[in-house]
């Protein structure tokens, strides 16, 4: 399948700082991506040189067939929302809706038709007579979101458009992005830090890191199949135990042996890996389990987070390093955890993933 959008071999330097290092992905028509990363990563830079607004130091970006590497904003195809919803303050909320239409001279009737429609897609039907300043700041961003679909563009593209709202509306917010981008069916692009919302609201994931794609894939490849330690520790919480490899396959860490089911690579006798379990991936062990890995451990302290409880062992002969068990309330209670309390830790080798520890300095 050819992709809408391709971004071949960019390369962005500020002055003398490389920002940006050969980067290639493609975006299928009708899907919506996620840029995930830590500031400074690259991925807002990465997003403004497809719109335009930077310009790349070398490489080729292609939409729907026709090569836009250098063309000016106002000759792409896409519509922008910004963190800051850049709303125009002096004008009225049907002025800020129709701007873009009213730059294309379309017919008073044609707008006014068009921004009623969009003001009733995005749940404000009643507001185009209001200011900005009379709107909440998620009333605000669903405006931005009208006014950037206007022009009914080819790519959609949203720059952390939740980050300035409360956790509870961005949630609220995020849903209602979603089921919109899925029901009109634009190629959307989004940036954001926030791994909960890239998780929640993308068919893929772009993992990008120092200015680099770490790994693209669909949320659960993101999250259960991480493609360098740098991914799995960025997504989600993960457990690192550092270990060595014994001859029969297993692994040694401390004077714990451990036996691992997934991972990047195939990791030679002797060698230094970095294993990783997730928190959810361990479990209090029961009379007579048959699970790959039991660690007698001893809970050092518990941390409650509403749905479930997170809780912290010291594992025997692993050389005082804390181990970290999100356990829910029904296997709290069934085990009787508590603080000094000991139990068996079990853990199936199919959640131990490793990768060397060479992949590692690479990153």
């Amino acid at each position: 399948m050819t992709a809408y959008l391709s971004v071949q071999q960019v390369f962005k330097r500020f002055n003398d700082t490389p920002v940006l290092h050969g980067i290639n992905l493609g975006v299928k028509k009708g899907e919506m991506l996620c840029f995930l990363g830590p500031s400074g990563c690259g991925k807002t830079t990465l997003l403004r040189i497809i719109a335009g607004l930077e310009t790349q130091s070398a490489g080729q970006i292609m939409q729907d067939g026709r090569d836009i590497s250098r063309l000016p904003p106002q000759l792409r195809d896409y519509g922008i929302v910004f963190q800051s919803y850049a709303l125009f303050p002096n004008l009225t909320i049907f002025d800020n809706v129709a701007y873009g239409l009213v730059n294309r001279k379309m017919k008073r009737a044609a707008i006014a038709a068009r921004v009623h429609e969009l003001l009733e897609l995005v749940g404000l039907p009643d507001s185009h007579r209001k200011h900005p300043n009379q709107l909440s700041g998620g009333q605000q961003q669903r405006i931005a979101l009208a006014r950037a679909l206007a022009t009914s563009p080819g790519l959609l593209l949203l720059d952390e458009p939740l980050s300035a709202l409360d956790a509870r509306v961005r949630v609220r917010l995020r849903q209602e992005i979603r089921q919109l981008q899925q029901r009109l069916g634009v190629t959307t692009i989004m940036v954001t830090h926030d791994q909960e919302e890239a998780l929640s609201m993308a068919d893929r994931i772009v993992v990008m890191n120092h200015g680099v794609i770490e790994q693209i894939g669909t949320p659960h490849e993101i999250y259960r199949e991480p493609a360098s330690p740098f991914v799995a520790d960025f997504i989600g919480k993960v457990n690192m135990i550092s270990a060595e490899v014994m001859r029969d396959g297993s692994l040694k860490a401390g004077s714990v042996a451990l036996r691992y089911g997934c991972g990047t690579a195939e990791p030679l006798p002797g060698s230094q890996v970095s294993a990783f379990v997730r928190p959810e991936d361990i479990h209090i062990g029961t009379p007579g389990s048959s699970s790959d890995n039991i660690l007698p451990a001893q809970v050092e302290k518990l941390e409650f987070l509403g749905a479930f409880c997170r809780v912290s062992f010291k594992v025997d002969g692993l050389a005082g390093q804390e181990v970290i068990a999100d356990l829910s309330f029904h296997e709290m209670h069934r085990a009787g955890v508590q603080a000094g309390a000991r139990f068996d830790l079990a853990i199936s080798r199919d959640h131990v993933c490793v990768f060397t520890e060479a992949k590692e300095r690479l990153q």
